[in-house]
């Protein structure tokens, strides 16, 4: 065979390769797996360095042919750990084109993270054993603003329940090295911490120098329903650095104490007061507080406008613990210009714990009857006198039958 014919013959060879070189190149073309990553939202935006952040993102199938066996391993990719019980392998199975799938994990954020974007890697593998390694960027701030609560101080220095006009005063303190701007702190307060006029949970503190200090003021009243015990306060700082990184806001907490304290109550108030006549009122006193109460007392308050005097007026209960009752019985007198009706009487319990001594006011009603001498209408004088006509009348009969 001749130069001549073996260049005839591998031309021909190229014609009737070329159709079908072009149907695989164009099937190659169509049949694509093509699975990438793309980031949602992160929280706190942006991460900060130094601190714990949540990292959503997406992986999304592209391609146009089903990807068969996927599985997606989050990686440990500087400034990015994993926390350590933190789920890192994700199988998600036959994804068809189009398909979604959503991925939340949480990360601490190394100390010396530049500002900026870094990248948090997720690596794809797929049934044919075809591995990819995706970034998915997430903006990190570092940490040149540090704000930390301290000093936390009570007026008193001791929270009771069922007490008014607490003051609560926390620093905030920038520890970092650059200014804060726009600082607020928003406290999320119990229930029991009750709102008075002045009270706001939130406090706008204005910008906050790198190794300064502010202080955020709080006015409220504690409700009598308030327990003892330890009581956490949970809340937010928000600032801004003067970046382009927005509003960023960090989790704060701290803690206080509720003192507990004797609380009194009169649970039941009987009398068998009659008009001008000698009687008792009969109270009994539970201690509805959660610590004892000693040298426990009630007495009943004079008022010069009652037509009432008292043998004593007051009276010693002892020793109460939380949930017990004591029996106090006063001796009264009512006047015999007293009416016939209710009346109001003021009573102040008083007892100790420790060395504080507690004290609360209540009033009460006390039930005065019409005595039966009253009861004719005819005053007791009256009615004397007339006993004494009625006995001359009959003497005076008596003498002018006998003819004396």
């Amino acid at each position: 065979m001749n130069n001549k014919q073996l260049f005839l013959l591998g031309i021909t060879a190229i014609l009737l390769a070329s159709p079908a070189m072009a149907q695989t190149q164009q099937t190659s073309s169509r049949a694509t797996v093509n699975l990438d990553t793309v980031l949602l939202n992160t929280d706190p935006v942006p991460v900060q360095s130094g601190e714990d952040a949540q990292i959503t993102f997406k992986v999304v199938h592209r391609g146009s042919v089903e990807a068969q066996d996927v599985q997606v391993t989050v990686q440990d990719s500087f400034p990015f750990e994993l926390e350590p019980d933190e789920q890192r392998t994700y199988d998600l199975g036959t994804v068809t084109p189009g398909e979604e799938y959503y991925i939340t994990t949480n990360v601490l954020v190394a100390d010396n993270a530049p500002d900026g974007e870094s990248n948090l890697q997720a690596e794809i593998q797929t049934q044919s054993d075809v591995s990819i390694t995706r970034n998915v960027p997430v903006n990190v701030q570092s940490s040149d603003v540090d704000l930390s609560l301290a000093n936390l101080q009570t007026s008193p220095a001791t929270l009771m329940p069922d007490t008014e006009d607490n003051q609560m005063t926390v620093e905030l303190v920038n520890q970092g090295e650059k200014t804060a701007e726009n600082v607020v702190l928003n406290l999320d307060f119990p229930d029991v911490f009750e709102e008075r006029s002045s009270f706001s949970s939130r406090q706008s503190l204005g910008n906050l120098p790198a190794g300064e200090t502010k202080s955020a003021t709080f006015n409220f009243d504690i409700s009598e329903n308030a327990t003892s015990g330890e009581i956490e306060v949970p809340g937010a700082v928000s600032y801004s650095t003067g970046d382009d990184a927005g509003t960023i806001e960090k989790e704060v907490s701290f803690s206080t104490y509720l003192e507990g304290k004797p609380q009194y109550e009169v649970v039941s108030m009987s009398s068998d007061l009659t008009v001008a006549g000698s009687g008792t009122i009969t109270a009994e006193i539970e201690n509805t507080g959660s610590v004892e109460s000693s040298s426990t007392r009630i007495r009943l308050l004079d008022n010069s406008d009652l037509p009432f005097s008292f043998d004593s007026s007051s009276e010693y209960i002892g020793t109460l613990e939380p949930g017990q009752t004591g029996t106090a019985v006063f001796q009264v007198d009512a006047e015999s210009g007293a009416t016939a009706k209710d009346y109001l009487l003021d009573f102040e319990l008083r007892g100790t714990h420790g060395t504080e001594v507690f004290v609360e006011d209540t009033t009460l009603q006390v039930d005065v009857s019409a005595s039966s001498s009253s009861s004719s209408g005819i005053p007791l004088q009256y009615a004397g006198l007339g006993v004494l006509i009625v006995l001359g009348g009959a003497a005076f009969l008596f003498r002018e039958r006998l003819g004396l």
